[in-house]
């Protein structure tokens, strides 16, 4: 909204003008300076004076001088003080409190404020004459408000802007086009529905009604002087005009009236509008063009009413010949099994059955058409249930991987048959539980699994379950790949057609209705999603489902090993207790224990968060209520008595429990005196923090499980000293193996620790070498603890010895323990990451079904087969056998096909190069404040040029370094240089 209006911006134009001319001539010393000549009246006034005491001091007449003195402070009242001083600085004459008043020395410069003047007595000086003046301007700011030249040039500026403006009222009344319009012919243009404007010869408005100015959004007023063609003018596509699209551009340059010309225009709610615009010239009195009267009649309504027309007549002649087709096809699919049943039917009624067998034959027949002739029914009731509006479809938590996977095992019996592997893989990770429909989702899966498996005779079928990228809301994303025949390219469209197939010699071949694709199809967009289709003749075709999750807030997102063990898990202790709802935040900086505490109790039913140091805990706690935290005690940013004790301060009562490797006397005192409840020691004895956590939120023991005597141990009771495990180094070189390793869904846990050790040790050498005994025993720290909580009990007698070397400083003896801890190393046995092997091409008919589930060997990235809107989602035909075998895909740029950016894309692979290099060196420089830079670099940069797969490894690198988590930056770089090995540059002359 406008605040002035135009003749009050004209008048403050010409004011500061005027201004301005006023501020140069003061420059160019037109106008009287006044306190430059004051300044001069003060200077002449102390020389006659100097002459005259002069004068006196001759005479040795110091008693008139001393009247002249005080009469000139009487006569002047800018003089607050006058003196006489001899050159040795004795004053002779005083006027006024001049000792107070005076500063300037006699080796000075006068000034505004004090003057001094020599006093000769014949050629030797005899003294000064000295006065001390009022300033001339006001000190501070209102001083220089007060100044002549400021008061000159404000009334300058005031008057002339009220003058100007009075001024202005006047003329442009006169200039004024609109006013040449008496008001009662203004009130009959504005009365009009229709739109009216007048423009000038130079296309501005000088006159526009309130219908026009309403779709505008401004005011009558406020559209004259704009140019009419500036306006939201736009073509029957949408996109902008041409001066020579305009009628009124072509009433001014032909001098001839434009008549039902179609424009469109974007109203102030954007809405897009339709007009019949017919333009007249207004000739001047030498015949010349002056300006057009245009006036635009909204036909918005018409034109929508003419497209729905058209649209419901395409749609009523499709609908027509859908329906012929739909019968056709309907008759010759029921009547293929109908012939099959009475045929068979007839003959085992005439006799025809010489023999048991014949019979059973006929029979089985009989049966299985009857079953094909069921099948087409319930697809016939679908599809109408969907084309009238009356499919019913709920939202509902349910966990897709199931779903998944239980479809995929039971189909996994035709693949067995027809000699053919059936896999399923994670990719990334994906939610526990969705906002869908179960049952048509199981519905959708089992008719993609059954066609992919239909149409492949040899080979396989690969399911990925992944998580879609680049959806404006989340979206999970089901591809079912095979090998099979797939599909040519101009048929692609027509897949999803009801009874349509491929090819005619499709239903020869294999069967089917082609009603299968078709219902899927309308169920995923019931769900909020859609499925697409790539393929390529021969090599066979992705079909992707893409479906709206829902609010994924609070659900907790799967890992691949996860969802992979939760199909393998042994029968273990999970059934032994029952909880009732309950949230337990686990913070620890070791990720090895809070990934196997989050498996524990997880398994046990719990909702579990996690933090990996006091500080972010701490956070969470505050803004999450907690049934239980377990707190470990030492952690990088903020250990776990500070986090209790804010915690504590802060008000919270949750219940706290310590998780320590400390076992020296007093720990438990200081744990007590940060606020914990209990504490357990690490190794955690997983059996006592299920009964303590039981006991603390009410869970129960489901009757015949195994018993525990764990409990929850009061501090005010806990023994205090050693809690030693007799762990020696023995000389032998036997195997040593985890105690968990029996325990499937902790394996991750256990390698990730023996990977980390290695890096630890070499960290424990470096330290030791270095005299860095403060990081000697925090590794020492981190190893008592994480090597028993996963299993490895032989670590922690020699890392608390160690830890207490180091505290001691002791050199010798802790190298002589690391060469201990190393040859422990060598002897770790890590679980096996198997994946089961596929099943022989051939099988027999006792061998079982085997559904492949393809685990891979650490939790990876995903690999999008098409990371594209939900609604459409291809992939390229070749990528259908990079589904199917499950190797690195290349790493390619989604702005690869703008030609324009490929200087960038490669200027970011070569500095990619460099940056990666950097990373490494401060990696083992250990500065991990350049690396957490260049983290943070890739981070965004990767995803600006389009390389997105890089953002997310960049992320976490980011994360890691500054939570200080070394172990974990070593796999994350590894990470990166693996996807840049697989970068696609585009070069100058790719198309």
């Amino acid at each position: 909204m406008k605040i002035l209006n135009t003749k009050a911006h004209v008048a403050i134009g010409l004011a500061s003008l005027t201004t301005s001319l006023v501020l140069g001539a003061v420059f160019l010393g037109l106008v009287p300076d006044r306190i430059g000549a004051i300044r001069e009246g003060r200077v002449v006034l102390a020389e006659s004076l100097a002459a005259n005491s002069t004068a006196l001091v001759t005479q040795q007449d110091m008693a008139r001088l001393d009247a002249t003195m005080k009469l000139l402070l009487k006569r002047n009242h800018d003089i607050l003080s006058a003196a006489i001083r001899k050159s040795d600085g004795v004053p002779v004459v005083l006027a006024g409190d001049h000792q107070r008043h005076w500063t300037l020395r006699p080796a000075d410069n006068s000034s505004d404020t004090e003057l001094q003047v020599p006093i000769f007595e014949g050629s030797q000086r005899w003294g000064q004459l000295e006065l001390r003046y009022k300033p001339l301007i006001t000190p501070g700011w209102r001083g220089q408000l007060e100044t002549p030249l400021v008061k000159l040039l404000a009334f300058i500026g005031f008057a002339s802007l009220i003058v100007f403006y009075l001024y202005l009222s006047k003329v442009l009344r006169h200039l004024d086009p609109s006013q040449a319009i008496p008001g009662r012919v203004r009130a009959a243009l504005d009365t009009l529905t229709e739109g009216l404007l007048l423009v000038d010869d130079k296309q501005f408005i000088v006159l526009a009604n309130r219908s026009f100015a309403k779709l505008v959004g401004k005011s009558p007023e406020e559209l004259l002087g704009q140019g009419i063609s500036g306006l939201a003018w736009i073509g029957a596509d949408g996109s902008p005009l041409s001066a020579q699209d305009f009628p009124w551009s072509r009433a001014i340059t032909e001098q001839t009236v434009q008549r039902d010309g179609l424009l469109h225009f974007k109203d102030v709610e954007n809405k897009r509008r339709t007009f019949i615009v017919n333009c007249s010239p207004v000739l001047g009195g030498n015949r010349s063009v002056g300006g057009v009267l245009i006036s635009l009649e909204d036909v918005t309504q018409l034109e929508e009413n003419k497209v729905e027309l058209q649209k419901a007549k395409h749609s009523a002649e499709e609908a027509n010949q859908a329906k012929s087709q739909f019968l056709a096809n309907m008759s010759h699919e029921i009547r293929t099994p109908m012939n099959a049943i009475l045929g068979f039917t007839e003959l085992l009624k005439r006799g025809y059955g010489k023999s048991e067998a014949d019979s059973a034959k006929y029979l089985n027949t009989i049966h299985t058409s009857g079953k094909h002739l069921l099948e087409l029914i319930n697809d016939i009731l679908d599809l109408s249930k969907v084309e009238a509006g009356h499919v019913e479809v709920e939202r509902i938590p349910c966990a897709p991987h199931a779903v998944v996977v239980e479809v995929a095992q039971i189909l996994a019996v035709k693949a067995k048959e027809k000699g053919i592997t059936l896999d399923f893989e994670a990719r990334g990770v994906i939610p526990e539980t969705i906002q869908s429909d179960p049952a048509r989702l199981r519905q959708i899966v089992t008719n993609l699994v059954g066609n992919a498996i239909k149409f492949t005779e040899r080979g396989s079928v690969r399911i990925v379950l992944r998580m879609l990228e680049g959806t404006a809301a989340p979206a999970l994303a089901i591809d079912v790949a095979d090998s099979g025949i797939g599909i040519a390219p101009d048929k692609l469209g027509s897949v999803f057609e009801a009874f349509v197939q491929a090819d005619t010699s499709i239903t020869r071949r294999f069967g089917g209705t082609g009603l299968g694709l078709s219902i899927s199809k309308r169920f995923a967009l019931a769900l909020g999603g859609d499925i697409t289709v790539t393929s390529e003749p021969g090599s066979g075709s992705v079909f992707t489902v893409a479906l709206d999750t829902g609010p994924l807030a609070g659900v907790r997102m799967l890992k691949p090993d996860e969802i992979v063990a939760a199909q393998h898990d042994a029968a273990g202790d999970t059934g032994s207790w029952e909880f009732p709802p309950a949230k337990v935040l686990v913070v620890d900086d070791g990720p090895e224990n809070r990934q196997l505490i989050v498996l524990v109790l997880e398994e046990l039913g719990l909702t579990v968060h996690e933090a990996e140091n006091g500080r972010i805990g701490a956070d969470k706690a505050l803004a999450t209520a907690y049934d239980v935290i377990l707190m470990d005690m030492q952690m990088p940013v903020m250990d776990g008595y500070s986090a209790t004790l804010l915690l504590r301060e802060s008000g919270v009562k949750t219940p706290i429990f310590a998780l320590t490797a400390d076992a020296m006397k007093g720990f438990e005192q200081k744990v007590l005196a940060a606020g914990c409840n209990a504490y357990l020691t690490k190794p955690v004895d997983i059996d006592k923090l299920v009964a303590i956590i039981a006991k603390t939120v009410g869970g129960k023991r489901v009757e015949g499980s195994r018993q525990t005597t764990a409990e929850v141990i009061p501090l005010s009771v806990l023994p205090r000293g050693d809690h030693a495990v007799d762990a020696t180094v023995s000389a032998d070189n036997s195997p040593i193996e985890s105690a968990l390793a029996k325990r499937p869904r902790l394996h991750p846990a256990i390698r990730k620790f023996v990977e980390r050790l290695g890096e630890q040790l070499a960290a424990m050498d470096a330290a030791v070498a270095s005299g860095d005994y403060a990081a000697l025993a925090g590794l020492a720290h981190w190893l008592k603890g994480a090597g028993g909580t996963v299993g490895f009990d032989v670590f922690t007698e020699l890392a608390r010895n160690l830890e207490q070397l180091a505290h001691d400083g002791a050199a010798p003896q802790a190298m002589s323990a690391i060469a201990d801890l190393h040859a422990l190393r060598r002897r770790l046995v890590a679980p096996a990451d198997t994946v089961e092997t596929p099943a022989p091409a051939r099988a027999t008919n006792d061998a079982a079904p085997i559904l492949h589930v393809v685990k891979p060997a650490a939790p990876i990235a995903a690999v999008p087969i098409a990371a594209v809107p939900i609604t459409a989602v291809p992939v390229a035909p070749e990528s259908v056998a990079a589904m199917l075998a499950p190797a690195a895909a290349p790493v390619v740029s989604r702005l690869a096909d703008k030609p324009r950016l490929r200087p960038v894309l490669q200027k970011f692979a070569s500095r990619l190069d460099e940056q990666l290099i950097a990373m490494e060196v401060a990696q083992r420089a250990n500065d991990l404040q350049q690396l957490a830079q260049l983290a943070h670099w890739l981070k965004g940069a990767a995803g600006t040029v389009g390389y997105d797969q890089f953002t997310e490894p960049a992320a976490r690198l980011e994360q890691f370094v500054l939570a200080q988590s070394v172990g974990d930056i070593a796999p994350v770089i590894a990470e990166l240089q693996a996807l840049t090995a697989r970068m696609v540059v585009p070069n100058d002359e790719a198309a």
